[in-house]
């Protein structure tokens, strides 16, 4: 375990860095805090942060094209744990809280749709809840949510279509983004995301993860592919890291889920990089190479659910 950490820690960027020291290594507050205040003056965060143009939009506006416009480089950011103090941010985010309420009641970027993504709310939510923005949309935001929850305890964006069973995509970008709320500080409508939030979390138990809850079957095979940074798709990895955050306990249901992240791993203890095809500013991890990022969030989930590794 020892040579992993080094090499994670061989020349890092500040946002790898300042996550290994806190979440494998528990290091001291004040030796976490300075690398966390480092992020957004050098490496991918910086790399970033320098593509704002004067706007406060990246991109061509807040969803075009798809990775590098405003919505999506921000949700990137919370991944890397800029700093909420980040003012750019902070600007650039309240903008995404500007566009007009869909007919349902959800933020809506898209004028020539009348209904709202479930699952772009949900990435909303993480981004005003990392940056601590506590506005009146963030409120109207939750309402949304909590409106369009089905009877199985999850989400689904194909609600408006008469779907009638929640997704694994769709349940865990809300869980994510109610959790980063309450985490941010806002408490509208506590007590009730407080119960969504574990309502959401049991459905993706039942699943196992990543399984049919009818026939047993995997649902899909790119559950079981690690993307990192994360968009909108769900995997196991995403999912584990997740609860691990939330401080989710073990549960006998994540046990193959758990099982099969371990076996990810190459002899040498190192797992592979991946991530959703489309254009981004710059590729810091090639598909297919030794990724330092997913075997962080490897290492730090079976830490977390006390799994021996090496």
């Amino acid at each position: 375990m020892d040579e992993i950490i080094d090499w994670l820690l061989d020349d890092a960027d500040p946002a790898l860095e300042y996550q290994a020291r806190r979440d494998l290594l528990s290091s001291p507050a004040a030796e976490t805090e300075k690398l966390r205040l480092r992020i957004p003056s050098c490496g991918w965060a910086k790399a970033l942060l320098d593509e704002r143009k004067a706007d406060g939009h990246w991109g061509n506006g807040v969803y075009n094209p798809k990775w590098t416009c405003t919505h999506y480089v921000l949700y990137e950011l919370t991944q890397l744990d800029v700093p909420d103090e980040q003012e750019a941010c902070r600007e650039s985010a309240m903008m995404l809280l500007s566009y007009p309420i869909g007919s349902d009641g959800g933020i809506n970027y898209a004028r020539t749709v009348e209904y709202s993504d479930v699952c772009v709310n949900g990435m909303i939510l993480t981004i005003a809840g990392h940056f601590g923005i506590g506005s009146e949309a963030v409120g109207g935001i939750i309402d949304y949510l909590m409106k369009v929850r089905m009877p199985d305890g999850g989400w689904n964006c194909e609600y408006m279509h008469g779907a009638r069973h929640s997704s694994l995509h769709t349940t865990i970008s809300v869980i994510e983004g109610l959790g980063s709320c309450l985490r941010g500080g806002n408490e509208h409508r506590k007590d009730e995301v407080e119960l969504a939030i574990a309502g959401g979390i049991e459905f993706i138990l039942r699943h196992r993860l990543y399984k049919s809850e009818r026939t047993g079957e995997v649902i899909k095979d790119e559950f079981l592919k690690f993307c990192f940074p994360v968009r909108w798709k769900y995997d196991i990895l995403r999912c584990l890291d997740l609860f691990r955050r939330f401080g989710v306990p073990y549960d006998e249901r994540m046990e193959e889920a758990l099982a099969i992240v371990r076996k990810a791993a190459g002899g040498n203890g190192r797992w592979k990089a991946a991530s959703q095809a489309g254009k981004t500013y710059f590729m810091v991890e090639k598909n297919g190479a030794e990724s330092k990022w997913n075997t962080l969030r490897a290492l730090r989930v079976l830490k977390r659910y006390g799994i021996h590794f090496q």
